[in-house]
């Protein structure tokens, strides 16, 4: 059988239409698939864009994320508070109970503030993040009861007072480095004597301005520290209550010896009475938002529900507390700088009696110059005859020509050597370079060996100021060093209390050092790790903190409430350093790029 291949039909009109069809299909479908990778694509590059500008994290407190939507809001808020008390400012000024000068003042706070507060609320909101994970484990929370008091709160203005204070501090008797008794009793009198002056008539900034002319240049503008809440004098509590316990102003606290040794009496010139601003809800709802504002508030209220407990454990309840004398050696002027440490007083004769002309007119054989080095000599021959007249010679303008120190009659802390030179070594905490005397001709003569307390030494000059006549008071070694002697003397059978009279820099020197009890929070960590560790009836190592060097004595052990002393010290310094303690103790993590843009975002206003 012969078989034949069938031939194949040939296709019809309508399966080349169907063929045609099914591709169209397929590029419909294949062009719609790319549309929507596309779109896709471009809607993932906007989420992540979007998410990198609002939601990516700034700062994590142990894994809690604070986003930069979050951050931005809370500096707006932030703005928002501080424009809020501009507004309250003006209304004083218009209603005449803060001057013109007291707003400007209060001004200037407020831009200080606003020119960091990008940073600033990043800062408030990883300190409440981790106080409020504390309160979530220990059952704390807030009420809408205390939040709404919360707001009510920050809605008052608490009364201010404009303070002014005349401080006579604790200075020991050169070449001695530890103040006597003598020198506690004469500080005393001082003020004594500058308070009956007052109470006889005298004015208040005159008195203080005869303050400074003996050196007392903490009184610098007549003592005069401006408009002041209660809680943010920085003085002493019991200072602090005694000037808002005044029924009026022009009123005068008595003299009371500061934590410091210092005696002071303060008055106030105005009082500022607490008022509600009615509008400051509505305004900051208008400004930042109110749910914004409201969760503010909560962790107000949280914060201080947790500063309420920890209080009550740390001041007000029982804890471990140990009986402490301490030795105490400083950098008395504040500078970078090593080795010993010189006490001098000095005075400047410039040519034509300005520093400023010794620069400009170098040659120092031209009329200004011996005029200069004439007076100078005219007033080493007087204090030859009295020296006590330093001071009154130094305060003297038309005598002494010299503009940085004689504000405080010429007096200078105790400084290092390298401080006499143009500049000093950078400051560890800063990296800035300081300023210094530009003195290394003084610097030679009042560093030689064998010179005697109370030395007048004959003019020198110093190209860049003019000629210098010094008082001489003493030489003492470095601050480390003095630490270092006494801890060699007690080590070696001296008795502790002794050695904090005869070397100790701290107020209680006079008391052979007693600090007292110490108990959790009092101190710094480094300083109480130092004496918790002490084994009790010994001897801490020493301790170094800002360029101060510590010695401490445990001689008792107990657990015991803190006297109404230690708790009035306690409550400016136990929550603050055990909130540091929580932060520490927790995992924080900040975008150093983002907080860096973010500082730059926000300029003062």
């Amino acid at each position: 059988m012969t078989f034949r291949a069938r031939t194949a039909p040939r296709p019809t009109r309508r399966r080349t239409r169907s063929s045609d069809t099914r591709r169209a299909v397929y590029v419909t479908v294949a062009f719609s698939l790319a549309i929507a990778s596309a779109l896709s694509l471009m809607g993932g590059v906007f989420a992540a864009s979007y998410y990198q500008d609002h939601g990516a994290p700034m700062a994590s407190v142990n894994g809690e994320g604070l986003s930069k939507d979050a951050v931005n809001a809370r500096i707006n808020l932030n703005k928002a508070l501080y424009n809020r008390r501009l507004v309250e400012d003006q209304q004083l000024r218009n209603q005449g109970k803060i001057t013109t000068a007291d707003e400007a003042a209060l001004e200037s706070s407020i831009s200080t503030s606003l020119s960091t507060v990008g940073s600033d609320s990043l800062t408030q909101m990883i300190a409440e993040t981790a106080v409020r994970q504390y309160a979530a484990k220990n059952g704390i929370s807030a009420t809408d009861q205390q939040i709404n008091a919360q707001i009510l709160k920050d809605g008052t203005r608490q009364e201010m007072r404009h303070v002014k204070i005349i401080s006579v501090p604790l200075v020991a008797t050169p070449p001695a480095t530890a103040s006597t008794q003598a020198d506690s009793d004469k500080a005393l009198a001082t003020a004594q004597g500058y308070l009956k002056e007052i109470q006889g008539g005298k004015a208040w900034d005159d008195v203080s301005t005869e303050a400074d002319a003996i050196g007392l240049s903490s009184n610098s503008g007549g003592g005069d520290i401006g408009l002041s809440l209660k809680d943010s004098l920085n003085v002493d509590p019991d200072l602090a209550s005694a000037i808002f316990a005044l029924a009026k102003s022009g009123d005068i606290t008595p003299i009371m010896k500061g934590s410091d040794g210092s005696y002071r009496f303060a008055t106030v010139t105005q009082i500022v009475p607490s008022w509600v601003d009615n509008d400051w809800k509505s305004t900051l709802d208008s400004t930042a938002g109110a749910d914004t504002y409201r969760d503010y508030a909560k962790n107000e209220v949280i914060k201080q529900e947790v500063q309420d407990q920890v209080e009550a454990k740390y001041i007000t309840g029982p804890t471990v507390q140990r009986y402490v004398r301490e030795i105490a050696s400083r950098n008395s002027y504040g500078q970078t700088g090593d080795g010993d440490e010189v006490k001098i007083s000095l005075m400047v004769f410039a040519p034509n009696h300005a520093e400023a002309n010794a620069s400009s007119d170098t040659d120092t054989t031209d009329a200004a110059w011996t005029d200069a080095l004439i007076r100078a000599r005219a007033a080493v021959v007087t204090l030859h005859g009295d020296a006590s007249q330093f001071a009154t010679m130094a305060a003297n303008k038309t005598i002494n020509d010299d503009t940085q120190f004689s504000a405080g009659a010429g007096d200078l802390p105790w400084i290092p050597a390298d401080w006499f030179n143009a500049t000093t070594e950078a400051d560890p905490t800063t990296g800035q370079t300081n300023q210094g005397l530009g003195m290394t001709n003084l610097q030679a003569a009042v560093f030689k060996d064998g010179l005697p307390a109370g030395t007048i030494l004959d003019p020198i000059l110093e190209p860049s100021v003019g000629y210098v006549v010094t008082l001489f008071q003493g030489l003492r070694p470095a601050p480390d060093q003095r630490i270092a002697d006494a801890a060699w003397a007690v080590n070696n059978g001296a008795d502790f209390a002794t050695q904090a009279r005869l070397l100790s820099e701290a107020s209680d020197a006079l008391s052979g050092g007693e600090l007292g009890w110490v108990s959790p929070y009092m101190l710094t960590s480094t300083q109480q790790e130092a004496i918790f560790k002490t084994p009790l009836g010994r001897v801490s190592n020493i301790v170094s903190i800002n360029r101060g060097f510590y010695l401490y004595q445990v001689t008792q052990e107990a657990t015991r409430v803190a006297d109404p002393d230690q708790q009035a010290k306690l409550k400016n310094v136990v929550f603050p350093s055990w909130l540091a303690e929580l932060q520490s103790n927790s995992l924080i993590w900040e975008d150093a790029a983002a907080v860096s843009a973010l500082a730059s975002a926000t300029p003062a206003q």
